[in-house]
C-alpha cells in the first residue's frame, strides 16, 4: 500500500521531513478545505493507496514524524482509515465535534442540522452520540479513498451551499465567530469526524495516545466515567443526563491532566473485556437458534438453542425452558427459540446488559467478512466454512462494546413501487394473518391504536426483526415477552395452517412486529438517520463455494 503523507501549509511554514507540500494559504473563511478540495480535483487517486492530510498542529501535539506514522499506518494494514488523536479527553468529553463549534459560534449546531437536512440527512447533532474515538479534528485523519470520497462528496455540496446557492442558509454558513472563523469553515473541519462518525463500514484504526511521543495522558478511570457517562445519556436522550456529562466533562476537561493509575495486577493486561469475558461475567448472554445439527463448531460463549428433532438430553432444548411452546413450532419456527432463551435469561443471568441473537446459519458481523452477496438476496453475504482458516467465527462474530448491532435496513417493492409492510404481505403471504396479528398486537397494547396505520405503511424494514444481531437486555427482553404475548394470543384464538413455506404464518408476522419494534426504539433513541450507526453485515454461512440463499422449512 502506497501512503501519501501531505502536509497542508502555506508557504512561509518549512514541511517537514518526508511530508509533501499541499500548499494551503493563510487560514481564510474556508480553512484547509480549498486546498484538500483542489487537491482531489487535479491529483490522479490511487484507490488502494492512504492519503493523510495533517497540519502543522498534527506534528507538535502528536510528537510523530512521517516515519513514525508510516509505520503506524503499515503496522494496521486491516484498516481502511487511521486516527491520531493525541488529546483522548478532549475526544471523550465533548458528545461530537458539531456541539463542539458551538462554543466558537453560537448557533453552530442548528446550522449544521440545517445542512445535513438539505443532504438528506435527519441527524440532530443534540442526540448524535458516536463513538468518542471518532471525534478526531481536521489533520489528524489519515484514510483510503473509500473514506475521502464520502469526505468530498459532503465538500461539493457545502461548497455549493455556500458559494453557489442563493438563501439564508448560504448566508448563515457564511457568518463569522469573533475568532474570524466562519460557519463553513468550522463544519470543513468537521466533515471527517462526521464521516467517522456515521459510516459503520469504514475500519478505523484508532492510535493509542501511549504510541504518540507528545500526546497528553489521561487516566483510564477518568475515560472510563466520562464514556459511561455519554452511553446514559446516548440510551435515554434525558437532559439530566446530559447535564451529568457536560458537567463532568468540564470538570476533568479543566484539571490538570493527571497519568493513568497503574494496573492493579499485570494478570489485567491478559484478560480484555470482549465478549467472551463479559459472556463470563453473565452481562451478555448469545443465543444461537437452530432446529438441524449446527453446522460449525460456534464460540464457547453462544448458547446453542436447540428446537424440534435437533433437541437432545442435556441441551437448551425448547421443550425444557418453553414446554408450551412445543406443539406451535411449525408456524411460529425459529422464533420460539427467542421465547425459550428468555425463559433462560430471567432463570440463570440477573446481570445481563445486552443479548445476542444469532440463527445456525446466519449472524450479524460489524463490517463484511467476504464481500460475496448471497444469490437471490443481496442483502446477505455468504460466508464459506473455507473463511474460517483465515478468520475465526469468534472473531467474526465479536459485536464490539455498541449497545445494538443490526443488519441493514431493506424495503418492499409491489409493482416496481415502494410497499408497507400490509401490501407486500399481501402479495407475498396471507393478509389476513398480519390484520389479526396486528389487531392482537393492537389489543394488547403493544402499539397503540392510532399506530396500527404507522405498522402497516412502514416501509423501512428489519430482515429478521429482533431475532438476529446484539441488543440491550431491557429492550430484547421487554420486546421478545410483547411478541410472545401476541403470538400466544393468536395461536390460542385462530387455527391457521399452511402449506409448505407458508406454514411459519406466525413466524412471518412476528418477523415484521418485531422490526417495527426495534425500529421504533431505535428512532426513539437516536433519530433517523442517526441509528444507521449500528448497522452490521447480515451473513450467511455456506460450504466450499456455495453462493445460492435457499430458505430451510
Amino acid at each position: 500500500m502506497h501512503i501519501h503523507l501531505l502536509q497542508l501549509a502555506p508557504t512561509t511554514v518549512p514541511v517537514a521531513p518526508g511530508f509533501q507540500h499541499v500548499l494551503a494559504p493563510a487560514p481564510d473563511a474556508w480553512g484547509d478545505l480549498l486546498a484538500m478540495r483542489r487537491f482531489f480535483h487535479e491529483q490522479a487517486i490511487d484507490g488502494e493507496a492512504c492519503y493523510a492530510f495533517v497540519t502543522t498542529a498534527f506534528l507538535g501535539q502528536t510528537g510523530l514524524d512521517a516515519a513514525g506514522v508510516r509505520s503506524l499506518i503499515e503496522a494496521n494494514p486491516q484498516a481502511a482509515a487511521w486516527t491520531f488523536m493525541p488529546h483522548p479527553l478532549e475526544a471523550c468529553g465533548q458528545l461530537n465535534l458539531l456541539l463542539q463549534a458551538e462554543q466558537h459560534l453560537e448557533g453552530f449546531a442548528a446550522l449544521a442540522k440545517r445542512f445535513l437536512q438539505a443532504l438528506g440527512l435527519q441527524l440532530d447533532p443534540l442526540h448524535f452520540v458516536p463513538q468518542w474515538q471518532n471525534n478526531v479534528p481536521h489533520g489528524f485523519i489519515a484514510a483510503k479513498p473509500a473514506f475521502w470520497q464520502t469526505w468530498f462528496d459532503l465538500a461539493e455540496r457545502l461548497f455549493q451551499m455556500a458559494e453557489q446557492e442563493p438563501g439564508e442558509l448560504r448566508a448563515a454558513l457564511q457568518r463569522q465567530a469573533v475568532s474570524g472563523e466562519s460557519g463553513r469553515s468550522l463544519l470543513a473541519a468537521r466533515l471527517g469526524s462526521l464521516v467517522l462518525g456515521l459510516d459503520q463500514q469504514l475500519r478505523v484504526w484508532h492510535c493509542p495516545p501511549a504510541l504518540m511521543p507528545a500526546a497528553l495522558p489521561v487516566a483510564a478511570a477518568d475515560l472510563a466515567e466520562l464514556e459511561a457517562l455519554r452511553n446514559a445519556y446516548a440510551a435515554s436522550g434525558d437532559a439530566a443526563d446530559l447535564q451529568r456529562f457536560s458537567l463532568r466533562s468540564g470538570q476533568l476537561r479543566g484539571a490538570p491532566s493527571r497519568p493513568p493509575a497503574p494496573l492493579a495486577a499485570p494478570l489485567a493486561l491478559a484478560l480484555p473485556d470482549n465478549v467472551a469475558a463479559q459472556a463470563a461475567r453473565g452481562e451478555l448472554v448469545f443465543g444461537c437458534m437452530t432446529h438441524v445439527p449446527l453446522p460449525v463448531k460456534f464460540p464457547d460463549h453462544v448458547l446453542p438453542i436447540y428446537l424440534g428433532e435437533a433437541q437432545h438430553e442435556g441441551a437448551l432444548n425448547l421443550r425444557d425452558l418453553a414446554p408450551q411452546w412445543v406443539p406451535y413450532h411449525p408456524i411460529v419456527a425459529g422464533m420460539l427459540g427467542n421465547f425459550a432463551l428468555r425463559n433462560l435469561i430471567l432463570r440463570d443471568y440477573p446481570h445481563v446488559k445486552r443479548v445476542g441473537v444469532c440463527l445456525y446459519r446466519k449472524f450479524i458481523s460489524r463490517e463484511r467478512i467476504s464481500g460475496v452477496p448471497a444469490e437471490d438476496n443481496w442483502m446477505m453475504d455468504v460466508v464459506s466454512d473455507k473463511e474460517f482458516a483465515r478468520l475465526s467465527l469468534e472473531q467474526m462474530m465479536e459485536p464490539g462494546e455498541q449497545e445494538f448491532l443490526v443488519g441493514k435496513t431493506c424495503g418492499f417493492k409491489v409493482s416496481g413501487r415502494d410497499a408497507g409492510y400490509l401490501s407486500h404481505y399481501a402479495v407475498s403471504h396471507h393478509a389476513e394473518d398480519l390484520l389479526r396479528y396486528a389487531a392482537a398486537a393492537t389489543e394488547l397494547g403493544v402499539f397503540a391504536r392510532s399506530e396500527a396505520e404507522l405498522f402497516f405503511n412502514e416501509k423501512t424494514f428489519f430482515m429478521g426483526g429482533i431475532e438476529m444481531g446484539v441488543f440491550p437486555a431491557d429492550f430484547w427482553l421487554r420486546t421478545v415477552e410483547q411478541i410472545e404475548a401476541v403470538t400466544w394470543y393468536c395461536v390460542q384464538h385462530y387455527d391457521t395452517r399452511r402449506e409448505g413455506y407458508q406454514s411459519r404464518a406466525w413466524a412471518f408476522c412476528a418477523e415484521r412486529l418485531g422490526s417495527y419494534l426495534l425500529l421504533r426504539e431505535l428512532r426513539a433513541r437516536y433519530g433517523d438517520p442517526g441509528y444507521m450507526r449500528f448497522f452490521g453485515q447480515l451473513n450467511l454461512i455456506t460450504r466450499g463455494d456455495q453462493t445460492k440463499y435457499v430458505p430451510s422449512h
